[in-house]
C-alpha cells in the first residue's frame, strides 16, 4: 500500500511486515515502531511516554482491543533460548547463509546489515527447535530488502531448502518483475512503481495473466468498470444501496441489471466486498441424544436410531445463488440409550464426516485427514476449535460439532423455505413440521434391521428441573451467556434427557450443550466443569482452558495460513513450546509438513 504522502506499508501474508515513512515524520509517530527520531534508544516506551519495563506491558500498552483467546504470551518461567542452544542454528542449513561472506547474499553484505535479520532468524529459528519455515521467512525478509536496494541475490532455495510452492500456471522466480503482466494492464495502463529491480515470487506463467490471485490466458481475463478489477463470472453492486447488480461477461463486457436486496437481507460491506448479506440467520440444535430444535424453533423429542437427513437444500436451479448441501445424522444405540456416531456434511461435491469422539480428524469421501483443512478450492474450511469441529461454507451453511451430542447448523435467511429434514423447513410456521416418531423417521430416515425410529419418549414425572435448574441460575457460571442465548430451551431438552436416558454423563451432555451455544453466541462463559463434575481431560503435554483458540495453534500454522473462526471455545490448549499436530501436542521440531 502506497499513499500519495508517500506512507508505504506491505505484508507478505505471514509474518514480514514493514512500514516505510519519510523523514517529515520523525518524531511524529508512535506504537510498536517507535518514534522515527534516529535514536533507537527511546524506543521502548509507554503511551504515556514513560519507559516499559518490559516486553509484555510494551506490547500490552500499545494494544489496539481485546480480543477473546488472545493472551500476551509467556509472563513466567518462559521458555528462551541460550546463546549456546542458539548456536545450532548459525550454520549454513539454517541462518548462517545470511552472513556467509561467499553466500548467495554476498552482493548485498555491504549495503544492508545482514545482522538485525540474522539474530531475528536465531532467535525464531531456535523457539521454533530448528523448524525451516522459521529459517525460510527470516531469509525471504533479507531478499526483500536488498532487492529493494536494486542488489541482486543468488539462488539459495532447493528441492530439501525452503522449496517454493507456486498455485497452478504460475512458476517461482527468484528475481521476477516487481510489475508482472496483469489482465488489469491489458485495459489501462496500470500504475505501478517498480520500487525494486526485480522481486521474488510466483509469477504466471507464459501465456497467462494475472488476474486477481490467479493466474488465467487472456481469453478469460476478466472486466474493469469504473476503475476497479473483477474477475470473469464475477457479480458485484455499483452502488452503496445495492439497487444495481454487474457481472462481468466474457471480452471484459460489464452486464449491468436494476436489483435490491431480497426480504432479510441488508445492504453492507463484508471482508471488503458489498453485498446483500443476511441480517438474521436459522437456528436448527441437535440438544442430546433425543431432543431437537428446528430453524422455526420447535422443540421435538426423538429417539430414532437409524441415519436421518437433519437438513438439507436444493438450489432450484443454476442461476439460484444458494448453495445446495445435505447434513445427515447416523445415530446408534448404546447402554445408554441412543447416541450420535457422526455426521455428514455433503457440500460443492464433497462428503466430510465427524465422528463422535475423534478430535483433529475427518474424512473427506472416506479419507481421514487431519484439522485444519480447507476444501473445494476455499469455498469449505474445516476446523478444531477447543473441543468443537466448525465447517463453514462460503454463502451457506455453518456446523458446529461438540464430538458427542450437540449440534449447531446455522443458514443465511436466504435459506428460509428451502431447506427439508429433522429441522424442518425454515419459514417461521413451528407448527407444520413433523413431530412423531413415525412422520419423522418415514420422511427423513433409512430404516434398517439394526436400527429403529423409537417410540414418543417418556413424559418426565417431575415438572421441576432439579439439576437442569444450574442453566437459569442468575449468579451461577453460567449467568453470562443469559444475554446472548436463552436458557429455557435448553433446560426443557435437559430435563427430556435426563429421564430418557440412564447414567450420569446426561446432565453433563445438556450443559455442554448450553455452553458450547453460549462460546458459539460471543457469550461470557464462567468456570463450571467443577461444580457440576464434568471433568474434560486433555492429552500430554496440554492444559485445559476456559477459553482458548486451538485452531491458530498448530503445525499447520508454521508454514500456511489458516482460517480459523473469530470465537474462543473452551478446550485443550498446548503447553508453552508446543503445538497441536493432529490430536497430539508435540515440540515444534517434531511439527510435519
Amino acid at each position: 500500500i502506497k499513499t500519495d504522502f508517500e506512507v508505504i506499508v506491505t505484508f507478505d501474508w505471514y509474518s514480514h511486515a514493514m512500514v516505510i515513512l519519510p523523514n517529515t515524520y520523525s518524531g511524529a509517530v508512535c506504537g510498536l515502531c517507535g518514534d522515527a527520531n534516529g535514536n533507537p534508544q527511546d524506543d521502548f516506551v509507554l503511551p504515556n511516554g514513560q519507559p516499559a519495563t518490559d516486553e509484555i506491558q510494551f506490547a500490552d500498552s500499545w494494544k489496539v482491543a481485546d480480543i477473546p483467546g488472545c493472551w500476551a504470551g509467556c509472563t513466567e518461567d518462559c521458555e528462551v533460548c541460550t546463546e549456546a542452544e542458539k548456536r545450532a542454528y548459525r550454520g549454513d542449513k539454517h541462518c548462517g547463509l545470511l552472513v556467509k561472506k561467499q553466500g548467495p547474499f554476498s552482493a548485498c553484505l555491504s549495503a544492508i546489515d545482514p545482522a538485525p535479520y540474522f539474530e531475528d532468524c536465531l532467535f525464531d529459528t531456535c523457539l521454533y527447535k530448528g523448524h525451516q519455515e522459521m529459517v525460510c521467512h527470516s531469509i525471504s525478509a533479507y531478499v526483500t530488502a536488498c532487492q529493494r536496494q536494486g542488489i541482486r541475490t543468488r539462488e539459495r532455495r532447493t528441492a530439501a531448502f525452503c522449496s517454493p510452492v507456486c498455485p497452478p500456471n504460475q512458476h517461482y522466480e527468484l528475481c521476477g518483475p516487481a510489475c508482472p503482466a496483469t489482465c488489469r494492464g491489458q485495459a489501462e495502463v496500470e500504475e505501478c512503481e517498480e520500487a525494486a529491480l526485480c522481486t521474488e515470487g510466483c509469477f504466471c506463467n507464459e501465456g497467462f495473466l494475472l488476474s486477481g490471485d490467479r493466474c488465467v490466458p487472456l481469453a478469460q481475463c476478466g472486466c474493469l468498470h469504473e476503475g476497479r478489477y473483477y474477475k470473469l463470472g464475477e457479480k458485484f453492486f455499483i452502488c452503496p444501496h445495492c439497487s444495481e447488480r454487474c457481472t462481468c461477461k466474457a471480452a471484459g463486457v460489464v452486464e449491468c441489471k436494476p436489483e435490491g436486496c431480497a426480504a432479510g437481507e441488508v445492504c453492507t460491506v463484508q471482508d471488503g466486498v458489498r453485498g446483500c448479506y443476511p441480517h438474521e440467520c436459522g437456528r436448527c440444535e441437535v440438544l442430546g441424544a433425543v431432543s431437537y430444535s428446528t430453524f422455526d424453533g420447535h422443540l421435538l423429542h426423538f429417539a430414532g436410531t437409524c441415519t436421518y437427513m437433519l437438513a438439507a437444500a436444493e438450489a432450484a436451479g443454476p442461476k439460484d445463488p444458494l448453495v445446495p448441501f445435505t447434513v445427515k445424522v447416523v445415530k446408534d444405540s448404546g447402554k445408554e440409550g441412543p447416541f450420535i456416531r457422526q455426521l455428514l456434511v455433503t457440500v460443492h461435491g464433497v462428503t466430510v464426516g465427524m465422528a463422535r469422539g475423534i478430535r483433529w480428524e475427518v474424512t473427506v469421501d472416506g479419507e481421514q485427514h487431519l484439522l485444519p483443512l480447507t476444501l473445494a478450492g476455499g469455498a469449505v474450511t474445516v476446523s478444531q476449535e477447543g473441543t468443537h469441529q466448525v465447517l463453514q461454507v462460503q454463502g451457506g451453511p455453518k456446523l458446529l460439532y461438540n464430538g458427542n451430542a450437540y449440534v449447531l447448523l446455522t443458514l443465511p435467511s436466504t435459506y428460509r423455505h428451502h431447506t427439508k429434514g429433522l429441522c424442518g423447513n425454515f419459514d417461521g410456521d413451528a407448527n407444520n413440521d413433523p413431530t412423531t416418531p413415525q412422520e419423522l423417521g418415514a420422511a427423513w430416515g433409512t430404516l434398517t434391521t439394526t436400527c429403529t425410529h423409537g417410540s414418543p419418549p417418556p413424559t418426565c414425572p417431575s415438572a421441576t428441573p432439579g439439576p437442569c435448574g444450574v442453566l437459569t441460575e442468575a449468579t451461577g457460571p453460567l449467568a453470562g451467556c443469559h444475554r446472548v442465548v436463552a436458557p429455557q430451551e435448553y433446560v426443557a431438552a435437559c430435563m427430556q434427557e435426563q429421564c430418557s436416558q440412564v447414567g450420569a454423563g446426561a446432565l453433563c451432555r445438556s450443559l455442554q450443550a448450553y455452553t458450547t451455544a453460549c462460546q458459539a453466541a460471543g457469550g461470557q462463559l464462567q468456570e463450571w466443569r467443577a461444580a457440576a463434575k464434568c471433568p474434560l481431560s486433555c492429552p500430554p503435554n496440554s492444559h485445559y482452558e476456559l477459553c482458548t483458540r486451538t485452531c491458530d495453534h498448530t503445525c499447520a500454522s508454521l508454514s500456511a495460513s489458516i482460517q480459523c473462526t473469530n470465537k474462543c471455545f473452551e478446550g485443550c490448549q498446548c503447553d508453552e513450546g508446543f503445538l497441536f499436530n493432529g490430536d497430539e501436542c508435540v515440540p515444534t521440531d517434531s511439527c510435519g509438513c
